[in-house]
């Protein structure tokens, strides 16, 4: 493709080590996340392409924001009417978009009542609670609203929205996935990666291999749900960029079939050539809020925040490819909120509740501590900054711009301090982040920082992601530390990305497509320990045995049958799973 030539000049500038006085920080790292991008992009090949925003409607739940509950349980979907007077609601779970079987459930309504959104700014936005049928299988589902706005008719949908589960679990598991970017050109920097990268080629099947990958594999763990901390795209070749990246980006979510949350990253924030194109309006209009909480029943309460949380003109960028601030921040706005959820959840918190927080910045690793304050640059930028207390000074932007190339910006801005101060009060366990694209686990003042590699093939020591197993008898986890002190799960065999072989993948002998009366699966495990994988099937209705594992769900839905079979697979070894009818 022709973006290949126009990329050449991009990887020589953007990949670099980062600097020795961040060794005792962060280590292991080979590119900086800041920098000057300079591309061809797909309005090329596609010039039609134009902004599809996704959230009209329904402002809770989201894909990015799902509602995870029980069976008969009652729960309030958020609903804007846009100024219109509603009536007649009718609410309803479908089968999600990677399911295979149609199916429906309809969800009474009990109460409707108007009410109000931090982060939607609406006069009409109306509270309607439901209950879950008893009846329902376990599943991740789209959520269907319909109503008439003065006498007109009105529908919208919301895809992985809500997830039913039979009950809660002590021992619950979820991933923690960071730094996917989609359409970055970065994932060319090696031409052995050129087909794992998948870039924009027209075959969607094979674009964004990687990441297709990564998701397979997460399916197939099954967790209770995942964390996605930032930087879902690349935003910083041109201004155009973000039309087509959030597009492709949520594309790709869809296919995931767990519960999904997530933030921002810098890469998603910018504001290219200042007035062009912002990609915290994109954020809003496909992704929603830029920071909320959710519990997972009584035993997590997870808060995710936006640790980009800068004024436009500081995310804005020069010339659409250079941008002077990509390090964290949080203003007093968010911390506020931050710190009565806090304060709001420990008022009825049970005393084992796990408290976690994730955003895309770590807040222990602050440009202040890390760059060297022996460099007279760095001196008289602090001293700047510190006079003048205002990043949207130019000399500060530019001055921080510059030091930014020479040693990264990791925690930029202001809040770091003030977001350790209420970890550390309101007894916080886990702190998520992503940014660096490296391994990192600290432990200070009883929180876990775990800062994971990316997703994106520049991720080091491996392309990688953590899995959290909580322990039901104590407030750890473990199964974060794939080997060594802090590296994370390889998504590819012994982390090697250019042979494009996964750690572990079910394979079917026959097509998965619900017209077998028996089917073989061989569940393949290359890593170095032993693995549990959720195995979905689709077969022709009837009652079904398993040589290897449990069948663990069966419903048949008209002439096809869904079922998951759990089977683990010890370290370097494969299973083959074979299912047939009694």
């Amino acid at each position: 493709m022709k973006v290949l030539k126009s990329l050449i000049m991009f990887f020589t500038i953007f990949s670099f080590a980062i600097p020795v006085t961040q060794a005792h920080a962060i280590s292991g790292g080979e590119s900086q996340d800041g920098g000057i991008g300079n591309s061809e992009h797909y309005l090329d090949q596609d010039s039609s392409m134009t902004a599809d925003p996704k959230i009209k409607n329904i402002i809770y739940p989201l894909m990015s924001t799902p509602a995870i509950k029980k069976k008969g349980s009652s729960f309030t979907i958020q609903v804007d009417t846009q100024g219109k007077t509603p009536s007649g609601w009718g609410m309803k779970l479908q089968e999600n978009t990677a399911s295979q079987v149609d199916g429906e459930y309809a969800l009474p309504v009990t109460k409707v009542e108007k009410g109000t959104s931090y982060w939607k700014d609406s006069s009409s936005i109306y509270n309607v609670t439901v209950t879950i049928p008893d009846d329902i299988p376990k599943k991740l589902y789209d959520l269907n609203i319909s109503y008439s706005a003065d006498g007109a008719p009105v529908s919208d949908e919301e895809p992985n929205s809500v997830k039913v589960v039979n009950e809660f679990k002590k021992d619950f598991r979820f991933i923690h996935l960071t730094d996917i970017h989609v359409g970055s050109p970065r994932n060319l920097a090696k031409p052995e990666d050129a087909a794992e990268a998948g870039f924009w080629t027209p075959d969607e099947s094979k674009r964004w291999l990687y990441l297709q990958k990564t998701i397979r594999e997460v399916n197939l763990l099954k967790p209770d749900f995942v964390v996605l901390t930032g930087d879902l795209m690349f935003g910083q070749m041109n201004p155009k960029e973000y039309i087509y990246e959030y597009k492709e980006t949520y594309r790709m979510l869809k296919k995931f079939n767990v519960p999904v949350y997530v933030v921002p990253g810098n890469h998603d924030y910018y504001a290219q050539d200042a007035t062009l194109t912002d990609g915290a309006k994109y954020w809003e209009q496909y992704f929603g809020p830029q920071y909320f909480s959710f519990d997972y029943g009584p035993y997590a309460h997870m808060i995710g925040y936006n640790s980009f949380d800068w004024d436009k003109f500081d995310r804005q960028g020069h010339g659409s490819v250079s941008v002077p601030t990509w390090g964290g921040q949080v203003r007093q706005q968010q911390v506020d909120w931050i710190k009565n959820d806090l304060a709001k959840n420990a008022e009825t918190a049970d005393a084992e509740q796990i408290k976690g927080l994730f955003s895309h910045h770590n807040p222990l690793w602050r440009d202040r501590d890390i760059w060297p304050s022996s460099d007279s640059q760095v001196a008289d930028y602090w001293k700047n900054y510190d006079a003048k207390h205002d990043p949207q000074n130019l000399t500060t932007l530019l001055q921080g711009e510059v030091l930014g190339q020479k040693y990264d910006q990791q925690w930029h801005g202001e809040g770091a301090q003030q977001m350790i101060d209420l970890m550390k009060q309101y007894h916080v366990n886990l702190s998520l982040h992503g940014h660096t694209h490296i391994d990192n686990i600290t432990k200070k003042d009883g929180i876990l920082y775990s800062t994971t590699s990316s997703i994106e093939l520049t991720g080091q020591p491996w392309v990688g992601y953590r899995i959290f197993q909580k322990n039901p008898a104590s407030p750890d986890f473990s199964s974060y530390i794939y080997e060594g002190t802090e590296r994370s799960t390889p998504v590819y065999q012994n982390g090697n990305t250019a042979a494009g072989t996964v750690s572990f993948e079910a394979n079917y002998t026959q097509p998965n497509d619900g017209t077998q009366g028996k089917q073989t699966v061989t569940a393949v495990n290359r890593l170095n320990k032993e693995v549990t994988l959720n195995i979905p099937l689709y077969m022709k209705p009837g009652i079904y045995s398993s040589t290897e594992g449990e069948i663990t769900e069966s419903k048949a839905y008209g002439l096809k049958q869904w079922m998951e079979v759990k089977v683990t697979v010890p370290a370097n070894s494969s299973k083959d799973v074979t299912i047939q009818a009694k």
